[in-house]
């Protein structure tokens, strides 16, 4: 059984726990599986202090490499993988399962052998702790922010005008996996001209013309299974007065953002304090998501920075600054930065410039 999953035993408040999520199960086993229909299940004793792991058997070469676990059990295509659940743990157990990821089948083959009032959801448990980042996680962090950084900063080597939005996206797919990358965390998102202003929107066949805001949005996924995410936003050619103040007013709130991620802060106030600039700029309507989002072996993870998370920055965990402005019909600028918080005040993963004049492509 790894640290990890000894931290969960130490703040679990059932007799066992079942987690059937892949990437907890990672997080919690070393094994990194994509079982698809078939039954994945880490399953915790609390008071034997032992980890089993009901997994497909194609998958046996790579439980018996990467997981650190007490027992293996192992099913066949066909097999009722369920009866190793039901041997693991008695009856009259209480179990705690991920609420927001085990399916109703699944609960109703619970229901076979256990009471409903001994099943409790512990997902912010799990959330809780894979929220909690230490030194090794920030050095892969590092890694990751790394690699899409330097695959970025090619932008400067081509000419971007005349692209269209997906051969920009392909470029930077092609750059990021020469430098190790396993895939893309998501996208790449690249928007130019007045698409800029979807914080959502997907690449396409726009040609890239001088004058447009350029939006790119990606992420990276290493070997370690560490995901990055950042945002930069360049101008084809130099910005116009307009463009450049939109641009300052989202800069600041992303530097106001980081600023007041000091660890004890509520997410609410670090919310508060980038959105406020952009509010006093006069472009809050045009600002419509929240601050940012964890960050770690998943793209979104907790803690979510908005104005209604109400708990405090814990020492350890990752988040993003993305402030945006989104203007229909004329273009949208975004700036995202992962920060890790320490007692040391926060530490800003990526290094990328993001000064006006230093956003310019040809």
């Amino acid at each position: 059984m790894n640290k990890k999953a000894h931290s969960l035993i130490e703040t679990l408040e059932t007799d066992y726990a079942i987690i059937t999520n892949p990437m907890n199960v990672f997080y919690f086993s070393g094994a990194n599986l994509s079982p698809h229909e078939r039954l994945l299940a880490l399953i915790i004793d609390k008071e034997n202090k032992q980890s089993t792991i009901v997994y497909p058997k194609l998958d046996e070469e790579t439980v018996k490499r990467d997981a650190t676990v007490d027992v293996l059990k192992p099913h066949k295509d066909g097999e009722d993988a369920f009866q190793y659940i039901f041997e693991s743990i008695p009856e009259g157990k209480t179990i705690g399962v991920e609420g927001d990821h085990l399916t109703y089948d699944r609960y109703k083959r619970l229901l076979e052998k256990y009471d409903d009032e001994n099943i409790k959801d512990i997902s912010n448990t799990l959330s809780e702790l894979r929220g909690i980042k230490n030194d090794e996680d920030l050095v892969h962090l590092q890694d990751a922010v790394k690699i899409t950084e330097d695959t970025l900063k090619e932008l400067y080597n081509i000419t971007v005008e005349g692209k269209t939005e997906m051969e920009i996206a392909d470029f930077l797919v092609a750059e990021f996996k020469k430098r190790g990358a396993v895939g893309p965390s998501f996208g790449p998102t690249v928007l130019a001209g007045s698409k800029s202003a979807l914080p959502h929107g997907d690449s396409g066949d726009r040609v890239i013309k001088k004058g447009d805001f350029l939006l790119i949005d990606f992420g990276i996924v290493t070997k370690e299974n560490y995901v990055s995410d950042m945002t930069r936003t360049f101008f084809i050619g130099e910005p116009d007065e307009k463009q450049r103040e939109i641009y300052n007013s989202v800069l600041n709130s992303n530097l106001a953002g980081i600023k007041a991620s000091t660890v004890g802060t509520k997410f609410s106030d670090i919310d508060k304090a980038s959105r406020d600039v952009i509010e006093n700029d006069g472009y809050g309507e045009y600002f419509t998501h929240r601050v940012g989002h964890g960050l770690g072996h998943d793209l979104h993870e907790r803690p979510s920075v908005d104005d209604n998370n109400h708990d405090e920055l814990k020492e350890g965990n990752v988040i993003t600054i993305e402030p945006g402005i989104y203007i229909e019909g004329y273009g949208g600028v975004r700036i995202e930065d992962a920060i890790f918080a320490s007692e040391e005040g926060p530490i800003v993963i990526n290094e990328f410039k993001k000064d006006i004049d230093s956003m310019i492509l040809k």
